[in-house]
């Protein structure tokens, strides 16, 4: 079962939020405080386990704390359902009602677990994971297996039998050859006295028959034994055994990753979502990794729908890149989301490049060849990680290779502009012809970006740098240079006529630039320690101009994508 979408009124930091989730992985990321995990906690009030109702709700918990503003929680499923909680709707006969509602009509509990959720909060505390709760995700696990046990059968003799029947029998049997078998110093057996003076008093004190009452343990219901269940860590050293539940934080992470990893591995019912409050907490970044890689394998793999917020880039892929939602929020607009959706950037790419895609079929292959490309274009970087940690920058400057990199940051120490404490971020996007790629993205999202390019004015292939570079201005919006650019810092970027290496020299640095073949100048780290040994010369003018441009850069902006017309 999977949400298709979600609508979230008056709740918290959310005046109104609408939104289609994937059907596969959902990461929620953002500055502290716009309103991430209050996504979450509104879908847990509908998906959790316990029945949700206006009893349990705060004045807080309203739209500026305001009880004027009428809460109102939506989801709607795959299977054409919707489950609601709202505090005003109209049922299917017009009356006006409030509470939870099934397609707008009476929800009891038992019609809600159907589209009950495991919930993965951020304490981590192994025992919020245990099956005492059957929609943790042990419980939801244990429960498909017992399923599983109260549908199978064995040969019992001559005869076939459910094994739930031939359990009972057993433990009739052991009930009665040990546990009741006990006896006091005169050879009476004292829990069949106890139950009959329960009986039979019982009975008198409610003018009843002895035979209408029984008394029962309760232990023919496997469930019983299934929640129970206990992880214990042997201490080999000390010769101790340890609840799982009494380690430190992060021994249970790792433990509630495991459970996860084992959930994935053999789940065998229904594909109810999951939801993780920062998966990363408490892991070492190899764990975050591998965390990573079992999310994905569930959502591929076991076909489960998964939502978690993260501050870790190691919980975001370039290749996936519209399972990414950047929650923001402002005083007008509250908390809401900015989405990169996969099809606009295909129709984006195709009115551009005049292509036609027709059919289902030809979508779904571009789409592929789509991810692919960022894919690539992520991993040619060589620095992978800092394309995704620009996702949680509040600015970007975006340049072509190491040599930028690395000399941009020297610089701006140079200067004392401490561009870390400002949030921004610098990823190399590997070529010229990457810069858009990465510029479009990222300006989905809304960030703002800066970008530093060459015009290559100096190099041979005029026709295709001039292609390269214009498709550079329309993007960023600049109408009045054509071919290539003059140098000049503009608001959204800097483009040298020639190339870095040329800008280098003209700011007086000796030895960077190779007038007789450009291409062969030094880059990289030859140029970072070139430049670094010239530190008598003053940093270049153009190093303080691109502060200021950053600095005065919109704290948003909007797509730049070419919209399909309707």
């Amino acid at each position: 079962m999977k949400i298709t979408e979600i609508h979230i009124k008056n709740y918290k930091s959310i005046k109104e939020l609408r939104f289609k989730p994937n059907t596969g992985l959902n990461a929620f990321i953002g500055e502290n405080n716009v309103g991430k995990s209050n996504i979450l906690d509104a879908i847990n009030l509908l998906l959790g386990p316990a029945y949700p109702t206006f009893n349990s709700i705060k004045r807080s918990d309203h739209y500026l704390g305001n009880e004027n503003n009428k809460i109102c929680i939506k989801l709607e499923f795959d299977t054409g359902e919707y489950l609601e909680l709202s505090e005003s709707w109209e049922d299917n006969y017009g009356r006006v009602k409030s509470g939870l509602n099934l397609n707008g009509g009476y929800c009891n509990n038992e019609k809600r677990e159907q589209f009950c959720c495991a919930y993965i909060g951020n304490e981590r505390t192994i025992v919020d994971y245990l099956p005492s709760d059957k929609w943790s995700l042990l419980g939801r696990l244990l429960q498909d297996i017992n399923k599983k046990f109260l549908e199978e059968k064995i040969q019992d003799g001559d005869k076939v039998i459910k094994k739930s029947e031939k359990l009972k029998e057993e433990l009739d049997r052991i009930r009665d050859d040990l546990l009741f078998s006990v006896k006091d110093t005169e050879g009476r057996k004292i829990m069949s006295d106890f139950i009959n003076i329960i009986k039979k008093e019982s009975a008198e004190q409610l003018n009843r028959g002895v035979d209408d009452f029984e008394v029962s343990l309760d232990m023919y219901d496997p469930w019983n034994f299934y929640k129970t269940l206990q992880i214990i860590v042997n201490e080999k050293d000390i010769d101790l055994k340890f609840q799982a539940s009494q380690l430190g934080m992060g021994a249970q992470a790792s433990i509630t990753v495991a459970i996860l990893k084992a959930y994935s591995e053999i789940k065998l019912g229904g594909e109810n979502p999951i939801f993780i409050d920062e998966p990363e907490l408490f892991l070492h970044p190899q764990a975050q990794r591998n965390f990573y890689k079992i999310l994905r394998r569930l959502a591929k793999d076991k076909n489960i729908q998964i939502f978690y917020t993260t501050h870790s880039p190691y919980f975001l892929s370039l290749e996936y890149f519209d399972e990414i939602f950047l929650v923001r929020k402002t005083k007008e607009r509250s908390t809401y989301i900015r989405n990169a959706d996969a099809e606009e950037f295909l129709n984006d790419w195709a009115i551009r490049y005049s292509k036609n895609i027709s059919n289902g079929v030809e979508k779904n292959e571009e789409l592929e060849k789509l991810r692919l490309h960022y894919k690539e274009a992520y991993e040619q970087t060589s620095d992978s990680m800092a394309s995704t940690e620009a996702f949680f920058a509040k600015k970007i400057i975006l340049v072509e290779g190491e040599s930028e990199a690395l000399l941009l940051p020297y610089f701006f120490n140079e200067i004392d502009f401490d561009w870390i404490k400002e949030r921004i971020a610098i990823v190399k996007c590997g070529s010229k012809n990457e810069l858009d790629r990465f510029y479009r993205l990222y300006a989905e999202l809304g960030i703002p970006c800066f970008v530093v390019f060459d015009g290559d004015k100096d190099k041979n292939d005029d026709k295709r740098h001039k292609e390269i570079n214009n498709a550079l201005f329309k993007i960023l919006k600049e109408n009045a240079i054509s071919d290539f650019p003059d140098n000049k810092v503009k608001d959204n970027y800097l483009g040298f006529q020639n190339d870095f290496n040329f800008a280098l020299q003209e700011a007086g640095y000796i030895d960077v630039y190779n007038k007789n073949d450009p291409q062969k100048s030094i880059k990289g780290l030859s140029l970072f320690l070139k430049i670094k040994n010239q530190n008598s010369i003053e940093v270049p003018l153009w190093v303080n101009e691109i502060k200021d441009k950053i600095l005065n850069l919109h704290d948003e902006i909007e797509s730049v994508l070419i919209k399909k017309q309707e």
